[in-house]
């Protein structure tokens, strides 16, 4: 592998020929495996580029019981929607295979590692000891990259910023739950991936309509726009007057959870998106996508008022909310100290929490102002940067 151009479209050499390249790590899951699996098949592509091809941006707003915070998507389209769109945007078919059989999905992994040197799999969060997460998601996707011939264990490269292994059980346990959401199936994606090819003109346009029509054409009031809108009203509304203070705590968190931690690129993908259209801008000759550059920068700056508004600086909530960051870079550090870290912070959370509620009682007024208007620019600046790429998209 070696490190890809800004525009994402060269050919590369092998894996292990240059040290630049980022093995591990990345900003989100699946467009991060699928960057490594491109890079060690020759193909340089940036996971910005990758996010683009696949849609971009887009909003679901989708609420849970009552009394318990929604979950709030910033993606467009969820797997597989969005991972078949990302393939065929650089000329593959992709083929999702999943089972129920643990000792089929076994060996199904060790044949394709045969073949392909790497797998790219799905697995829930909740059986990776590396993340200590506290709630299932089996919607995770990783990279396994081969086999210790000493300790037996599988090799991985994820979303932490060095190498991690797993002892098979492990694996199995991850790949084989049956939580929701999102219940993996041992699912493998499946793809002649040496036959990935840089993206053309069409198919940048194409991506571009993509998030235009998540953004100003939803199907719901949930999706989109639209659904902005029902998180600016939802969101008020529980801050300001409808729920309990610890209920007020936990929506704010889990919101910033959604959109700044939980592996979108941080900031609901607006900051990956901005870099898309820059490189889409540097690769076609036009000047409504090179006019997006700035909006999409501001778009970006938007999204991040935003989440810095859920839990302000200065407050209780807002040591909550580093208290969560703080964890997330620990857990995502190569450092083996690290975990260490990670582990204090867990056993400072629950205080932490105690204090934001007790504050809370305070803040509810001027708090829901401020995410009204956060919302509302978000909103603006959103609607402004995909009415403006729409000329330069092709509507297929």
């Amino acid at each position: 592998m070696a490190t890809a151009s800004a525009s994402g479209n060269t050919r590369d050499p092998a894996p292990g020929t240059d040290g630049t390249v980022r093995l591990y790590g990345g900003e989100h899951c699946e467009t991060s495996a699928f960057r490594k699996a491109l890079h060690a098949h020759g193909l340089g592509l940036s996971e910005e580029m990758l996010l683009g091809l696949g849609g971009g941006i887009g909003f679901m707003y989708v609420p849970k019981a009552p009394g318990t915070p929604p979950f709030l998507a910033t993606r467009n389209d969820p797997f597989p929607v969005f991972t078949r769109r990302m393939a065929s945007g650089v000329g593959l078919e992709l083929s999702v295979v999943t089972t129920t059989d643990p000792e089929e999905a076994r060996g199904r992994l060790d044949r394709e590692l045969a073949d392909q040197g790497l797998a790219v799999v799905y697995a829930d969060m909740h059986y990776l000891p590396y993340f200590r997460a506290h709630h299932h998601f089996g919607g995770h996707c990783l990279v396994v990259t081969g086999t210790d011939p000493d300790t037996g264990r599988l090799r991985v490269s994820d979303r932490p910023a060095g190498p991690r292994t797993l002892d098979p059980g492990e694996l199995a346990a991850a790949r084989g739950s049956r939580h929701q959401p999102f219940p993996p199936r041992h699912a493998m994606l499946r793809a002649p991936w040496s036959a990935a090819r840089p993206p053309s003109e069409g198919t940048l346009r194409a991506a571009l309509g993509a998030a235009c029509r998540a953004g100003l054409e939803p199907p719901n009031a949930s999706l989109g726009i639209q659904g902005l809108r029902m998180l600016a009203e939802r969101l008020v509304a529980t801050v300001r007057d409808e729920a309990a203070p610890e209920a007020v705590v936990d929506t704010l968190v889990q919101a910033f959870v959604d959109l700044r931690l939980a592996g979108t690129g941080g900031d609901g993908f607006r900051s990956m998106f901005h870099t898309f259209v820059a490189e889409t801008a540097a690769l076609l000759d036009d000047g409504a996508v090179a006019d997006a550059v700035p909006l999409a920068a501001a778009d970006a700056a938007a999204w991040r008022h935003l989440v810095a508004t859920l839990l302000p600086a200065g407050t209780a909530l807002g040591r909550l909310g580093e208290a969560h960051r703080s964890r997330e870079e620990h857990l995502l550090a190569a450092a083996p100290d690290r975990q260490a870290e990670a582990s204090a912070v867990d056993a400072e959370l629950p205080g932490l929490r105690d204090e934001a509620v007790t504050e809370v009682k305070g803040l509810r007024q001027d708090l829901a102002t401020a995410l009204h208007d956060a919302v509302a620019d978000v909103i603006a600046r959103e609607s402004a940067l995909l009415g403006h790429l729409r000329p330069a998209a092709h509507e297929h």
